[in-house]
């Protein structure tokens, strides 16, 4: 299934599924569109396992681009896949996002590359995804962990009191605090970063990272899979800087680091809890990308984002929301240090 994947190529495919087409069966899963199959490989027809694996390719979005199941897919439908995608995207965008989203969207994928490159290893095939958005999230839980008692603690003890005697005051101290915490925030999920990284490549090689990011119809931009984990390690990286500095926030404002960090671990949780319960829902997806946790759900972030095509609007505005995702916590970051840093002065005239 490696190599690219010219509409000579996915022709010849479809035609030897016509060949052991006894041995197919479709399976529509939950939603509109059909974009899950799998093909049944008993017996002794060595055609039908090889031609299985091409399931884990782009090749699985084919039927959903069609509107149609496997088996209604002719070779020589089937080779007009990358004109039909094309087209597919444009009707997706304009019926669930309005003409501007449509627009957006064709101009952010003029610069696909066609054919796709398909080769195994992280992210196709693997299970990346899944790994690394629960690590990008224990990160964050951990830091949040750290910075809970910055403030908080030494209001609860008294030790506070005796800090504001100090000769720079509280102003000083404040704003070393704050560094001090983002520092150990930021030197964290290098650090761990890095040996993911480390431990991903050890696996998989690094002969294995060029494939491009093209398992679903909807990915508009033209990324292979290192491009996909950089940026999800960037988007992961500021969210997490986000999440410490709204930390430090409410260390600053609360007496109880333990109510800190309920808090802090509630807004951690709810981007999850908000692709679940407003699921394909604007507000839900204008709620979990503005809160500083936005590119750290379990479920969501940017390595997920990235594939399903999602726009938020305004007006006649449509936004692509791995931008939002990476845009919110560069401005909640400088937002949250510095009212976590006035409320930590204020404090002192109470």
């Amino acid at each position: 299934a490696e190599g690219e994947w010219t509409p000579e190529r996915i022709h010849d495919v479809f035609a030897q599924i016509d060949e052991v087409s006894a041995n197919r069966r479709g399976i529509a899963v939950e939603g509109a569109t059909n974009d899950n199959y799998e093909i049944v490989t008993g017996g002794n027809n060595s055609g039908a396992a090889s031609i299985a694996g091409y399931t884990n390719t782009f090749l699985r979005s084919i039927p959903q681009v069609f509107d149609v199941y496997m088996d209604e897919i002719t070779p020589d439908m089937a080779a007009q896949y990358y004109n039909q995608r094309k087209a597919y995207i444009e009707e997706v965008m304009t019926l669930n996002y309005g003409p501007s989203a449509a627009e957006t969207a064709l101009k952010l994928d003029e610069n696909t590359t066609e054919p796709f490159y398909y080769e195994f290893g992280f992210g196709t095939g693997s299970d990346i995804e899944s790994t690394l958005t629960v690590s990008l999230f224990a990160v964050a839980i951990v830091c949040s962990i750290i910075c809970a008692p910055v403030f908080a603690s030494d209001y609860s003890t008294g030790a506070d009191d005796i800090q504001r005697c100090t000769r720079y005051g509280c102003k000083r101290l404040g704003k070393s605090k704050l560094l001090a915490a983002m520092t150990l925030s930021s030197a964290l999920y290098i650090v761990c970063a890095a040996v993911f990284v480390a431990l991903t490549l050890a696996v998989y090689g690094d002969d294995k990272t060029s494939a491009q990011l093209a398992l679903d119809a909807l990915v508009l931009i033209d990324i292979d899979m290192n491009g996909v984990l950089v940026l999800t390690l960037v988007a992961g990286f500021l969210s997490v800087l986000a999440m410490t500095a709204f930390t430090l926030y409410l260390s600053a404002r609360m007496r109880s680091s333990v109510a800190v960090l309920a808090l802090a671990l509630a807004v951690a949780m709810t981007p999850t809890f908000l692709i679940i319960l407003l699921r394909e829902s604007a507000l839900g997806d204008w709620l979990r990308l503005l809160l500083p946790s936005g590119g750290l759900g379990l479920g969501t972030g940017m390595f997920v984002d990235i594939q399903t095509g999602n726009f938020l609007t305004i007006g006649s505005l449509a936004v692509w929301t791995p931008f939002l995702m990476l845009a919110a916590p560069v401005i909640e970051t400088p937002v949250f240090a510095l009212l976590a840093r006035r409320a930590y002065v204020r404090h002192e005239c109470r």
